[in-house]
């Protein structure tokens, strides 16, 4: 069974090929919920947060549980959302300066995974390109 959702934008920013079943990928994208780095931007320390959900009922998204992992549960296509929240580390505490959307449809192609990659908003903060990076295990 797919998992699509129905307003996936009709424009992607970026599109790649992951080198691992789908599956595999599904997994493996699934266990970056909650994943947390902290980076150097300039003179900021910044702690990054990824939420992932996957499309529910075409119109919505939810947690993905693992029964929704099972293999043979969704097949050929699934869309997924990363949300990406950047805190500065202050003195003050933490100040939220980034909260990306991106959409991610992973497609099965027997031997590999298509990814696509959409960011729902035009505005300034991460890029397809970064969450390519966050998906691949690369974070700064």
């Amino acid at each position: 069974m797919r998992r699509i959702y129905y307003r996936y934008p009709q424009r992607v920013d970026l599109s790649f090929a992951m080198g691992m079943t789908f599956p595999e990928t599904l997994k493996y994208i699934a266990d970056l919920n909650g994943q947390e780095s902290t980076k150097t931007t300039g003179k900021e320390l910044v702690r990054v947060k990824v939420k992932v959900e996957i499309a529910t009922n075409r119109a919505e998204f939810g947690d993905i549980t693992p029964d929704v992992l099972r293999p043979g549960v969704i097949t050929e296509a699934a869309d997924i959302k990363v949300s990406v929240l950047a805190l500065a580390l202050r003195g003050a505490g933490k100040v939220p300066i980034a909260n990306d959307v991106f959409y991610v449809r992973l497609t099965d192609r027997n031997t590999c995974t298509d990814i696509d990659i959409a960011r729902e908003n035009a505005a300034e903060g991460l890029d397809a390109l970064d969450v390519k990076n966050i998906l691949l295990g690369n974070p700064n």
